[in-house]
C-alpha cells in the first residue's frame, strides 16, 4: 500500500513538472511571436533597405565605370590625299552619345550618334596636311581618349610632267618602237597610250611604246597623282618603214 502511494506521488510530481514546462513554453512562444511581428519585422525591413542601398551603390559604380571608360571612335577609311575640299567622314562610336571632330588639334564640329554610327558631311579640309581625330562624349559630359589620327592631304595642284625624249615632231624609221623618258612627281603614275611607265623614287620614268602607223602618230602621255590630279602632254611622232 505504501508503495502504491509513493508511485502516485511521483506521477503527480512529474505531471506538474510537464504542465509547468508546457506553460513556460507557451509563454515563450507568445513572446517570440510578438517580438517577431514587432521588432523583427522592423529589423527585417531595415536589413532589406540596407541590401537595396548596397545594390544601388554597386550599380551606380558600374555605370560610372562604364561612362569613364568610353571607347575612342573608329573612323572609316579615308583617302591619303584628295583634290576635293569637302569630304564625308564617318565611323563607329559604341558608347558615346555624340562625337567631336578635331582638325590639327582644333575642335571643328560635333554630331550625334545613331545606332552607334556617326557622320560628318561636307567636312572642310585645309590646303596641305589635315590631321583628323575624334572623341566620344557621353551624356554626362565625360569624354574618351582621342581616336587614331588620320592624315588627309588636300592637293589641288596637278603633278609636274616633263618629257626629255623624244622631241615633239621627231621622225623615226625602221624600228617602230620608241622609248619615252621624262620626269614627274615620285608618287605619280605615268601612262603613254594607256601603257604604264616605270617611275623611280626620284620621279624619273621611262616606257617603250610602238608607233602603230606610218606618218604622224599622236602619243598622249598622262601623269596622275594620289589626290586625283592629272597633267597631260601630247607628242606628235612621225614614222616611216
Amino acid at each position: 500500500m505504501k508503495r502504491v502511494n509513493r508511485v502516485q506521488r511521483i506521477a503527480r510530481h512529474e505531471e506538474k513538472t510537464v504542465v509547468k514546462r508546457i506553460f513556460w513554453l507557451t509563454i515563450f512562444s507568445v513572446v517570440l511571436v510578438t517580438m517577431l511581428f514587432t521588432v523583427g519585422l522592423k529589423f527585417l525591413g531595415g536589413f532589406a533597405d540596407f541590401l537595396d542601398s548596397i545594390f544601388k551603390q554597386d550599380e551606380s559604380q558600374k555605370t560610372s565605370a562604364l561612362n569613364s571608360s568610353l571607347s575612342a571612335p573608329i573612323i572609316d577609311s579615308l583617302p591619303k590625299a584628295t583634290n576635293e575640299e569637302r569630304i564625308t567622314i564617318s565611323g563607329f562610336s559604341g558608347n558615346g552619345s555624340n562625337v567631336e571632330i578635331y582638325r590639327n588639334s582644333n575642335k571643328i564640329d560635333q554630331t550625334d550618334t545613331y545606332d552607334g554610327r556617326f557622320e560628318f558631311k561636307d567636312f572642310l579640309l585645309n590646303r596641305g596636311k589635315n590631321e583628323i581625330s575624334l572623341k566620344a562624349v557621353s551624356r554626362n559630359g565625360e569624354s574618351s581618349d582621342f581616336s587614331k589620327t588620320i592624315t588627309v592631304i588636300l592637293d589641288k595642284e596637278p603633278p609636274k610632267l616633263e618629257i626629255s625624249t623624244p622631241e615633239d615632231e621627231q621622225h623615226f624609221s625602221g624600228n617602230n618602237r620608241v622609248k619615252i623618258m621624262g620626269k614627274t612627281e615620285p608618287e605619280a603614275q605615268v601612262f603613254a597610250q594607256g601603257f604604264l611607265a616605270n617611275v623611280n623614287s626620284n620621279g624619273d620614268f621611262e616606257i617603250t611604246i610602238p608607233l602603230e602607223s606610218e606618218g604622224e602618230n599622236k602619243i598622249e602621255i598622262k601623269a596622275s597623282d594620289e589626290a586625283g590630279n592629272s597633267e597631260t602632254k601630247l607628242l606628235r611622232l612621225h614614222f616611216k618603214k
